[in-house]
């Protein structure tokens, strides 16, 4: 009994000690500490990305069609705007940011190209843009009307289908 007293003691002292070395704040370097630092943002002075329009639609396009558009936004905050990475929802939207901050009041775009390729009918895509803004994304959307099998290039119906 005195045996397997000493044992679980000594087994308690060797997990407690051990998780100490585990925290989590002892897995990131230093440096990942201050990355993480620096993308805190002060929501009083932070950075505002407001969309000229936050959906844009294409209206009805042809079968396989390649298109672009130009997104205006301001920065509406305090700070500069800095717009680290974008992202389409599927490969066939492709956003052009600008990698420059952008000022606080100014106003600049994204080229956002769309290629349908074998898609049908309604589509609906996002773009993602991580921001130093306080919720660090912000999401554009647009739509477009793409023919279906039974539809030819200028929305109408074939007959004899």
């Amino acid at each position: 009994m005195k045996k397997s007293i000493i044992l679980s003691g000594i087994v308690a002292i060797f997990a407690l000690t051990s998780c100490e070395k585990d925290q989590p704040s002892n897995l990131f370097s230093e440096e990942e500490r201050q990355e993480q630092a620096d993308l805190v943002v002060d929501p009083e002075n932070a950075a505002v990305l407001t969309f000229e329009e936050d959906v844009y639609d294409f209206g009805s396009l042809p079968a396989a069609a390649k298109v672009d558009h130009y997104v205006k936004f301001t920065n509406t905050g305090k700070s500069p705007l800095i717009i680290r990475d974008a992202k389409g929802s599927c490969g066939c939207t492709v956003p052009v940011w600008p990698k420059e901050p952008i000022a606080p009041g100014a106003t600049d775009s994204m080229k956002i190209t769309y290629e349908a390729g074998n898609q049908k009918g309604k589509q609906r895509k996002i773009v993602t843009l991580h921001t130093n803004t306080v919720k660090g994304k912000e999401v554009w959307t647009f739509t477009a009307d793409l023919p279906t099998d039974t539809q030819n290039n200028n929305g109408n119906a074939l007959s004899g289908l």
